[in-house]
């Protein structure tokens, strides 16, 4: 008993702690912008607004940075987390920090949490202790779990609007433009099929405006999906350029083999279905199906069978 109020106590000044410094710091962050406004001359000013650099949500991302900061790795294990939070859409300067910040934060809050419902409740036993390191270990790997789940689930929408994208880029080559124009005014029509491929193509277009090569913009832009298929097209465009083949042709010819791959991924599906529907049928319908038509002639036997004996 005397244990576990020590863990109470640790945790909850803790979580005390730690909230006290991310008020202080977002408090005393605005009231350095303020004096810097208030004494700052008009001419000063950004030519564009940006939107509030201070807000609350710039405020929360340093202040989990500042936790995992002191969490990361290698530089080569955080390249190859950034690698991964950029395929999962997530593109902010700290973000390997904020992630082991919220592997950190989670560990230490949901065993906070579990420990005052139950000082709240008055259920206390040892048997909390071990929920608690369940909680915090749970806590701490349930964000690479999320994080490959947005990973696959941002890759799948890619990869279901890829033919559609793949149409528009070959109607605008068609029409004459080049490349970079192309991309350029895909890039804005493909707002509303795929936000995804929306912002992709603009990071490519703006690589290319920077004067990056055709070869490294197109390479980055497969690596920063991670999508097989897009990694295929990149290669393709590369080489044709390369061969001096008619880019066209080519994405005409890729457009169709996804359009077929996807007709063949649904026909499999289709085809796992009664295995998959096997499982549930033994363990739901089945038993219901028995219940309902040997239920009555097992009432009638037992009936039978009692007032037979007497």
């Amino acid at each position: 008993m005397t244990v576990l109020f020590w863990v109470i106590a640790l945790a909850s000044f803790a979580t005390v702690a730690f909230l006290t410094y991310g008020a202080l710091s977002y408090f005393n962050s605005r009231k350095m912008v303020r004096d810097r406004f208030k004494t700052g001359a008009p001419e000063a000013m950004p030519l564009i607004y940006r939107g509030e650099v201070n807000s609350f949500k710039k405020q929360f991302f340093d202040w989990i940075s500042s936790l995992g900061k002191y969490a990361k790795d290698k530089q080569e294990d955080d390249s190859k987390l950034r690698q991964a939070l950029i395929q999962a859409g997530f593109r902010h300067p700290k973000g390997t920090a904020i992630y082991f910040g919220l592997r950190f934060l989670l560990a230490l809050m949901l065993p906070v949490l579990y420990l005052l419902a139950n000082v709240m409740n008055g259920v206390l036993n040892r048997g909390n202790l071990l929920v608690c390191f369940l909680l915090a270990g749970a806590g701490f790997y349930i964000i690479p779990y999320l994080l490959r789940f947005i990973t696959r689930r941002r890759q799948d929408r890619i990869d279901k609007a890829l033919p559609d994208v793949l149409d528009m880029l070959i109607v605008c080559m068609e029409a004459g433009l080049s490349l970079q124009s192309t991309i350029n005014r895909v890039s804005d029509e493909v707002k509303n099929i795929s936000k995804d491929l929306f912002k992709e193509l603009q990071l490519t277009n703006a690589e290319l405006r920077t004067g990056i090569g055709r070869e490294i913009a197109l390479k980055n832009f497969g690596e920063r999906t991670g999508v097989q298929n897009v990694k295929a097209l990149v290669g393709l465009m590369i080489q044709s350029d390369r061969m001096g083949a008619s880019i066209v042709q080519a994405l005409r010819t890729h457009a169709s083999f996804l359009r077929v791959q996807r007709s063949q991924r649904a026909e499999e599906q289709a085809a796992k279905m009664p295995v998959k529907i096997l499982f549930p049928l033994l363990l739901f319908i089945f038993p219901a199906i028995f219940v309902v038509v040997l239920g009555p002639a097992a009432i009638q036997i037992s009936k039978s069978a009692f007032f037979g004996g007497h």
